[in-house]
């Protein structure tokens, strides 16, 4: 029928409710109708497949059939995915903002006096991601106006919530008006000429399709690349990296071997091992040079193994750094939210610049000049910006800990990272130490967490891009790092490298899924343990403004 024609294309999609996206303590809702009609049972939530952190959003739903007006439209914090289920999620002011048809608004800035909405109703959404406020309609008309400016959520997806008993919903995010058939359509169009709403669109907010998202400002294969060669025994010229990398992850596949790293600021012969806790060596041959496509190697060449390196583009040559009061040595890619930073320990508290223009998300900092922990710290740990800043060791299994002799997330700021103390593993006086610093940029990398359900259907985490490489660790539990990507395996990943250690490749049955806007976890641990915390660092290969389905 006319009302099952949609208006997707290859070149524009329309945001749906996403059937890969479960939440842990929370019934998964079942939809038809092209995933826009979503029985909602008790306790069930949807979610949609677009993530937004900027611009002006618009979409609507209907009540299709509520018994007992036990049903909700909002926004859910999708930096914050830990919540564990109850009957008014979200209802703390770090999961999201929703408002519930029996209630009034729920979440951020709870307001009872939204009123209520039953079946038939058709609930509007305003989302202005640039002065974090939403406003919601019914029937065209607005019912006022929630700030939730100071709640700290910078990514967001439109979600949808029942209560007790079953209610059905219908949204539309701009493919149809008509509701699956149940309202006679009406064509309304956002100010780009796109869309099919059934209320006018308000002035200068658009419909959630990929059309609408913004230009991309970093292409992911200009800043980050993975290659895969043979071993000849001898030098070896590998190409295809498509820049001159400035970062080289190299693990030997087919049989065991050290993670390897050299970066342009240390020298091409300067080696660490990632898997281990030695000092900085020097090794003949390791990468002879790094050149436009790839780069030279000798050392790490076995006639006839099989390799994988990870690169990354920094900013060259580096250069003195002086934003701390510990002077550092920068090669810094600010646009796409990486930096090398090599300095000598002061022996106290103090600060070191980064070279980037945003604060740093995750840090991973090593001794060159001493043996020593791989001392990791992500936004996402517990007590990452207080003093006592949490931190695990990328080396090690063991779970994340807090202490007092390592960052101090209190003094972290656009441009520098702050130690607390002189500890030996980070800051020990007259030593050398190297830091990898990383920040998420949209639609090119992101670093995150999610919190595991212990269950094959484990939980989407939506990147906003298709990833092209995942390091995962679980940091709640002693359990390995692990690291996916799409050259050793495509859609589903479950060939494993592990970082803290040596082994060669493997094939686990505890993987993840790639798609479009992110990746679905699989598997009952590991990478999925039941209620614990997993952080994550994720580079894109094509930003989901742009990306196919495969």
């Amino acid at each position: 029928t006319e009302s099952d024609v949609m208006l997707d294309s290859p070149t524009n999609n329309f945001a749906t409710w996403n059937p890969t996206s479960s939440f842990t303590g929370y019934a998964t809702a079942t939809l038809s109708e092209g995933n826009l009609k979503a029985v909602l049972g008790d306790n069930a939530e949807s979610k949609s497949s677009l993530e937004v952190s900027s611009g002006k959003w618009y979409w609507e739903v209907l009540m299709y059939s509520l018994t007992d007006k036990k049903a909700a439209i909002g926004i859910h914090n999708t930096d914050n995915i830990s919540y564990s289920g109850g009957a008014s999620m979200p209802n703390t002011a770090s999961v999201g903002t929703v408002w519930f048809g029996h209630t009034g608004i729920q979440g951020y800035a709870p307001d009872s006096s939204y009123g209520t909405f039953t079946t038939g109703d058709i609930i509007g959404a305003k989302l202005d991601m640039d002065s974090k406020t939403i406003q919601y309609t019914k029937n065209g008309v607005a019912q006022g106006t929630v700030n939730f400016s100071s709640a700290g959520f910078d990514n967001v997806i439109a979600c949808g919530l029942g209560g007790s008993n079953t209610q059905t919903t219908i949204a539309n995010f701009g493919s149809d008006s008509s509701f699956a058939g149940a309202k006679t359509p009406q064509g309304n169009q956002d100010a780009n000429s796109v869309g099919d709403f059934f209320y006018p669109v308000p002035s200068g907010f658009l419909a959630l399709c990929t059309s609408n998202l913004p230009s991309v400002d970093v292409i992911p294969s200009e800043h980050f690349n993975t290659v895969l060669y043979t071993g000849t025994g001898a030098a070896q010229s590998v190409t295809g990296v498509g820049f001159q990398p400035d970062l080289i992850w190299q693990k030997k596949r087919s049989t065991a071997g050290n993670h390897t790293l050299a970066d342009a600021v240390r020298g091409t012969e300067k080696r660490l091992q990632v898997d281990n806790t030695s000092a900085e060596d020097t090794l003949s041959g390791f990468f002879s040079s790094f050149n436009s496509d790839g780069f030279t190697t000798s050392h790490y060449n076995d006639s006839g193994q099989t390799y994988v390196a990870w690169n990354w583009k920094a900013g060259g040559t580096a250069v003195s750094n002086t934003n701390g009061t510990i002077t550092s040595s920068v090669s810094a890619n600010p646009s796409a939210g990486f930096s090398i930073v090599s300095y000598t320990g002061s022996g106290s508290a103090g600060t070191v610049g980064t070279g980037l223009s945003q604060r740093a998300d995750l840090i991973i900092t090593k001794g060159r000049s001493n043996s020593g922990q791989w001392v990791t710290w992500h936004k996402d740990l517990t007590g990452a910006f207080a003093s006592n800043g949490g931190y695990a060791y990328l080396n090690s299994t063991g779970a994340a800990a807090t202490t007092t002799v390592f960052y101090d997330g209190t003094g972290f700021t656009s441009s520098v990272f702050k130690w607390r103390g002189g500890n030996e593993n980070v800051n020990q006086s007259s030593r050398t130490y190297l830091s990898y610093c990383f920040h998420s940029v949209e639609s090119y990398s992101k670093v995150g967490s999610y919190i595991g359900n212990g269950n094959v259907d484990g939980p989407f985490v939506n990147c906003g891009f298709r990833p092209k490489f995942v390091l995962i660790k679980d940091t709640t539990n002693v359990n390995e790092w692990r690291i996916y990507d799409v050259e050793r395996a495509d859609n589903t990943m479950y060939k494993i490298l592990v970082p803290n250690s040596s082994n060669a490749e493997g094939v686990s049955g505890h993987g993840i899924d790639v798609l479009s806007n992110g990746f679905k976890v699989r598997g009952t641990a590991v990478i999925n343990a039941s209620s614990a915390n997993h952080i994550f660092i994720a580079f894109a290969e094509n930003p989901f403004k742009h990306t196919n389905a495969r």
